[in-house]
């Protein structure tokens, strides 16, 4: 009789599909990043039905009968516009971090509309959604470290040793900054007055993009020197 403990079978890897679900950039808990992707789909397919539905034609005549059902969908897709583009990245960035995902997040339903118009222009609505992105993604980063320590003191992860993956991430985030700073810029050195008066009040998040990063590189240029100071030692 053989006394060899049954072998247990063997833990499938996870596929390419969760291993990006999973990745820290997307958000630190899968469904909360399964929820939020699941909501941009339901977005764009609003955006896509309210867009193709419209068009309908029979013998080159618009289905009357379909209008207003449509423009019942575009205006629920309008609707959720402003709360995708102007409260929803910072939200699910505190609730579940992914700089990139958090960044993204309002840029989508701007994207889609310029895609649906055949035009790019670099608007008011794109101004605001680099800078809701880019404060999104500086909230991420605090998010993170602040599930990383279960406590809000995040002060704590200040004065603790850099790690590789805390240097990507915030090399990531800085550049995602630089990259929506200077597509604001533009859009306030050319916007007309009567615009930059409604830009005004979203332009102090800048502010908390400033301070996070700031905080963040002056942890990392302390880490760094610090690292210095016990290779010395070790000499």
């Amino acid at each position: 009789m053989s006394t060899d403990a049954p072998s247990l079978p063997e833990r499938s890897t996870p596929g390419p599909v969760l291993e990006l679900l999973d990745h820290p950039w997307l958000g630190l808990e899968r469904r909360r990043t399964v929820a939020v992707g699941g909501y941009l789909c339901g977005l764009l397919a609003l955006f896509l039905i309210s867009h193709v539905g419209a068009r309908v034609t029979i013998d080159d005549v618009v289905l009357d009968s379909l209008t207003v059902g449509f423009d019942t969908v575009r205006t629920i897709a309008i609707a959720l516009v402003t709360p995708t583009i102007l409260l929803i990245p910072l939200c699910y960035a505190a609730w579940n971090g992914g700089p990139a995902l958090s960044f993204a997040l309002p840029l989508v339903p701007v994207t889609i509309g310029d895609l649906l118009a055949g035009g790019y222009v670099l608007d008011l609505d794109v101004a605001l959604a680099l800078t809701v992105g880019a404060s999104a993604a500086a909230v991420a980063l605090v998010s993170a470290d602040v599930r990383r320590l279960g406590s809000v003191r995040v002060w704590r992860v200040w004065r603790s040793r850099e790690t590789d993956a805390d240097s990507d991430r915030l090399l990531f985030v800085t550049a995602l900054a630089i990259v929506a700073a200077v597509g604001a810029g533009w859009f306030v050195a050319a916007a007309p007055t009567y615009v930059l008066e409604w830009y005004a009040p979203f332009g102090t998040l800048w502010i908390v993009v400033a301070a996070i990063l700031g905080c963040y590189w002056v942890r990392w240029a302390w880490s760094l020197s610090a690292d210095r100071a016990r290779s010395d030692e070790s000499v």
